[in-house]
């Protein structure tokens, strides 16, 4: 994730999936607890007290009738007991009262004795909200897979990721749900059955053989005109014509569309304005042969997006980098950019810190499709990315910019965020999906990224070469929120995004592209929330075969399958099959035989770029034979990428280590602080400096034993993938 470093919490919610269903041990002596406080007698309302033992990384301190807790480590907990054995069927409601100004806190509820997946609650509503006063909260235990044993007495709650957090509680009970709760509920299932319906429309939708088609559209940047051809096979011609259907509607279910033009004849080619009489930008709309009728509009042909943007702003060069070298978390002009012959790089764009809804000192206001935003030109944000693009520019680094956009935790009514982000993003998660079924958010989002793209297509501030669409999509509730959505919602609304980015982008730079993001999980699903990677994948081809190719990429996060351990050639499940679990070092010749698969490859016959934007190799310690162990995973994972050819990128992660990745040290420098060696070389720093230059033989002689070869040759796999 770059300079911010939220990669710490992805490598604690990863290594929670790894061993999940395993309690953890505490890091710390269990606190010594003075009495519970009194519990009103509330009726029908079991008491639950704070067990006295078997707590982790947390202090109490009784503060009145509540208590003070303070979080003091990685996985925060502690036990809630009852006095009685509990109806599971009735009382299945946990409520108290918080008061908690440190900042929202996601929360990992184990309902009952045992600490496995059947028994877990997280993410969702599952959250202490931030609080500047008292506040009632309640959480539904009945959504757990399996009911707890009898008898029926204990909670886990874990409150947050780590430490440094304090709040006050009191009042724990299990109770009935009362009837706004069930109310809440029943909103759930209609939801839920809403998600259903969707995805079933959507997978007839995109396996659909249509008679008719919309064969091209054409956008000329300059004329500002698109030109939109196809046929109509069908014996009905009446009210059949063709409709435009912006981005933000539902093409599973159409009562309305854009613009309806009556066509006549079974082949037609039709030349429309750009912008709209609205001024919407008619670029990112899709177009479909369509029949009128008393309701709404029938598809009589897929819809169909911009194939090609003609007579662009600039026929900007494709960029080739001089290397696969990148570096994640060094500073631009720090001289290992140099020294490590540095050619590839990432880093992160906060999507709310560039444009505004209202004007203040300092931002300009900024036209696009007959709206006016303000650009925050002297903040910080802005600031920055001039600053570390012009210097990548200076240094012929081919730069991927990785877009996040914030959970919506109370931004103001009508800003940026409030309109963007998605509606039913999770404030357990660190960032949304955009709404991309939404008019004011599809057209806030778009002028954004046209901002950005016409800003960094140029000689004046530089370039950013393609456009790494989110973060880590297999873990989507957590990186790319917007509720709880099945595979279909979910990609419905990721491939828009992708797919506007990539339009924008194109209109400045012929050779820009979209990646879609994704960690080292491949057929394995890491929870109940999350996707394969292979799966999310498929589902994108689908609308490219449906509505149009376009040129994308992949943003591949190889970490060994366990990622504290450096040995990644011993990765178990990392297998050289299409159906591996996991995509590590020691089995990437998958992926690179997969992109060129004639039903992955773009319009069958280019294989998809792969760019690996974010990877490292753990060093447990300091000690001599973990800086061994580090230096020779990143030497294997090197030998495996450079025998590669679809890769044009290996951006390693870390450029030094850092407090904020928790117990993981996947620095090639020691950390900062550091009381012996501050930012000291590791051995894997001389690696990676070697890496494509005469000296690699000499440097990396010493790991071939520790691996057991005799040569770097052995460990490229020869065989067939299926």
């Amino acid at each position: 994730m770059g300079h911010l470093y939220f990669d710490f919490f992805k490598r604690v919610l990863l290594f929670a999936f790894l061993i999940l269903g395993i309690c953890w041990s505490g890091c710390s002596d269990d606190p010594e607890l003075p009495p519970e406080p009194d519990i009103p007698d509330i009726p029908n309302d079991i008491p639950l007290l704070i067990r006295s033992e078997g707590a982790n990384n947390i202090s109490f301190t009784r503060d009145g009738d509540s208590w003070l807790i303070t979080t003091t480590g990685i996985d925060p907990y502690f036990w809630l007991d009852a006095n009685v054995n509990v109806d599971f069927k009735t009382d299945y409601m946990l409520a108290f009262e918080c008061y908690n100004s440190s900042e929202v806190l996601p929360l990992v509820i184990f309902v009952g004795d045992v600490c496995d997946n059947d028994h877990l609650l997280e993410n969702g509503n599952y959250f202490l909200p931030y609080t500047n006063s008292w506040k009632s909260v309640s959480y539904d235990l009945s959504k757990v897979k399996s009911p707890p044993a009898t008898p029926f007495k204990s909670v886990r709650i874990r409150f947050g990721l780590n430490g440094h957090h304090q709040f006050r509680v009191r009042n724990f009970v299990l109770r009935v749900p009362n009837e706004q709760e069930k109310e809440d509920a029943q909103k759930d299932i209609d939801k839920q059955k809403e998600e259903e319906e969707m995805a079933a429309r959507l997978n007839a939708y995109l396996s659909q053989n249509f008679s008719s088609s919309v064969s091209s559209v054409i956008t000329d940047y300059n004329a500002e005109t698109i030109q939109v051809s196809g046929n109509i096979n069908t014996s009905d011609m009446s009210n059949v014509g063709l409709a435009e259907i912006p981005m933000w509607l539902d093409q599973t279910k159409l009562t309305e569309v854009a613009g309806f033009e009556l066509i006549e004849e079974n082949s037609f080619a039709r030349n429309y304005s750009r912008f709209a009489e609205d001024g919407h930008d008619r670029l990112l709309s899709g177009w479909a042969v369509v029949k009128k009728t008393d309701t709404g509009y029938t598809l009589l042909s897929a819809l169909h997006h911009t194939d090609q943007i003609t007579n662009p702003r600039s026929n900007l060069p494709k960029m080739i980098p001089a290397s696969l070298k990148g570096i994640g978390g060094c500073p631009y002009d720090h001289e290992d950019i140099e020294t490590l012959n540095i050619a590839t790089g990432t880093f992160n764009i906060i999507l709310d810190q560039i444009l505004y809804t209202s004007p203040t000192a300092g931002r300009i206001p900024y036209e696009y499709a007959g709206k006016t935003w303000y650009a925050d030109v002297n903040g910080g944000a802005i600031q920055q990315i001039d600053k570390d693009v012009k210097k990548a520019q200076e240094l012929d680094i081919m730069l991927s910019a990785i877009l996040l956009i914030p959970i919506n935790r109370g931004a103001e009514a009508g800003s940026w965020l409030d309109r963007v982000a998605h509606p039913e993003n999770e404030l357990s998660a660190a960032f949304a999906m955009p709404d991309m079924l939404s008019k004011d958010a599809v057209e806030a989002y778009a002028a954004t990224m046209n901002y950005l793209c016409e800003r960094y297509s140029s000689e004046e501030y530089g370039r950013i070469h393609h456009w790494i669409i989110h973060n880590e999509i297999q873990s989507g509730f957590y990186w790319t929120n917007a509720g709880v959505r099945n595979i279909e919602t979910y990609m419905n609304l990721y491939e828009r995004s992708m797919r506007l980015v990539q339009t924008i982008a194109r209109q400045y730079d012929p050779n820009a592209k979209a990646l879609i993001s994704l960690d080292h999980d491949w057929a394995r699903v890491g929870s109940e929330r999350s996707y394969s990677g292979v799966g999310l994948l498929r589902q994108l081809l689908k609308y490219c075969r449906q509505e149009g190719d376009f040129e994308w990429g992949i943003a591949f996060h190889p970490y060994p399958e366990d990622i504290f351990n450096s040995k990644t050639w011993l990765d178990a499940h990392a297998t050289y099959s299409f159906n591996t679990e996991f995509i590590t070092p020691k089995n990437l010749e998958v992926l690179d035989a997969w992109v060129e698969k004639p039903e992955v490859s773009f319009n069958h016959t280019e294989p998809r770029e792969i760019q690996f934007t974010e990877q490292g190799i753990n060093t447990l310690d300091y000690e001599s034979q973990s800086l061994a162990d580090q230096a020779a995973g990143l030497a294997y994972s090197l030998v495996k990428v450079q025998k590669m050819r679809n890769v044009t990128s290996y951006a390693y992660h870390l450029w030094a280590d850092a407090h904020e990745e928790g117990e993981l040290r996947l620095g090639l420098r020691k950390y900062g602080d550091d009381s012996s060696d501050p930012h000291g070389t590791k051995p894997s720093w001389e690696v990676f400096k070697a890496f494509n230059t005469s000296q690699w033989d000499e440097v990396t002689k010493p790991y071939l034993e520790l691996i057991g070869i005799s040569d770097w040759s052995e460990i490229y796999y020869r065989g067939i993938i299926n």
